[in-house]
């Protein structure tokens, strides 16, 4: 049924009113004016409203009260959707977490397009990144410090479930421009593996391992340097400021200063990207961009050694 609301509005004015002459007054309308237009609500609705004597005063039929009171709420309903459209849409905010200090890798994937990815389905969606601090990597989605969480590891969490990227990195060694190795170009990663390397124990084993080299020997034999410090700004601090090294992705080489230098570690095994989510996070948002980061993946990720 074609139902003209602003019909609808005009009759209840005409109710409230009881007179034609009030009402038209009221709604900006001469009283013709108006009495076509309840007519044609009459006609749209298939029965008479309201009964009219000369005078202009009106008596409202059985069927007219049951319409208005049913038509109250209507119009509200369509009074606050129509203020819904035209409010300004609030804005969506996903909180992207990065391992703190390694954000600037983000810039070799295409962020741009997996922010219009997640966008066509969820057009008010505004991406913001947070550094998380190494040591609650795997804390952060579960204490809904982040809505997601970009990583060069799975998250062994029983609420994360991590998914793996396309994209994957080379590991390179980071060593003080004093060091031994600062001027070779590269090194068999099992020789880097001799050298004292700074390691947290406090960071989870998965995101841990693969950055003192766990893979390539046992740890009985890694002369392993403990730090407690969590952000990648402070462990480069205590590079520069010993003789301990590291091994990292190659994406990171373009951010060192000249009081480091990066050395390719051939026979490394390649570093892969993930990004995880809560289980129980079922916004549509939240998962879209999960989608978005797998099928675009990377732009240009390097990953072929010192840049």
């Amino acid at each position: 049924m074609d139902l003209d609301l602003g019909l609808v509005a005009d009759f209840l004015v005409l109710v409230e009113e009881r007179h034609y002459g009030r009402a038209a007054v009221q709604l900006h309308l001469t009283s013709s004016a108006l009495a076509k237009r309840i007519q044609r609500l009459e006609r749209q609705l298939g029965v008479a409203l309201v009964e009219r004597d000369p005078a202009g005063v009106l008596a409202v039929t059985s069927a007219g009260r049951r319409f208005a009171t049913a038509a109250v709420p209507l119009i509200a309903q369509a009074c606050a959707a129509r203020e819904s459209a035209r409010a300004a849409p609030a804005r969506y905010t996903l909180r992207i977490g990065v391992p703190a200090g390694t954000g600037g890798i983000l810039k070799y994937f295409d962020m741009s397009g997996i922010a219009r990815e997640v966008r066509r389905s969820f057009p008010e969606t505004r991406l913001v990144r947070q550094d998380v601090p190494f040591p609650v990597l795997t804390r952060c989605l579960p204490d809904h410090q982040v809505d997601l969480l970009w990583t060069f590891a799975p998250v062994r969490h029983p609420i994360v479930t991590s998914f793996p990227l396309t994209a994957v990195s080379a590991r390179i060694g980071v060593v003080a421009a004093r060091h031994t190795l600062a001027d070779s170009d590269a090194v068999n990663v099992e020789d880097f593996s001799e050298e004292p390397i700074l390691y947290n124990p406090a960071i989870s084993e998965e995101w841990m391992n693969q950055f003192w080299l766990a893979d390539v020997r046992p740890r009985r034999e890694a002369r392993l340097v403990e730090t407690d410090v969590g952000t990648f700004a402070r462990v480069l601090r205590q590079v520069a400021d010993g003789t301990a090294v590291i091994a990292t992705v190659a994406e990171i080489a373009p951010f060192l200063g000249p009081a480091f230098r990066a050395v390719t570690l051939t026979g490394a095994a390649p570093v892969a990207f993930h990004i995880a989510c809560r289980r129980t996070d079922r916004r549509g948002a939240v998962h879209a961009l999960v989608e978005a980061f797998q099928a675009l993946g990377p732009r240009s990720l390097l990953g072929g050694g010192p840049h």
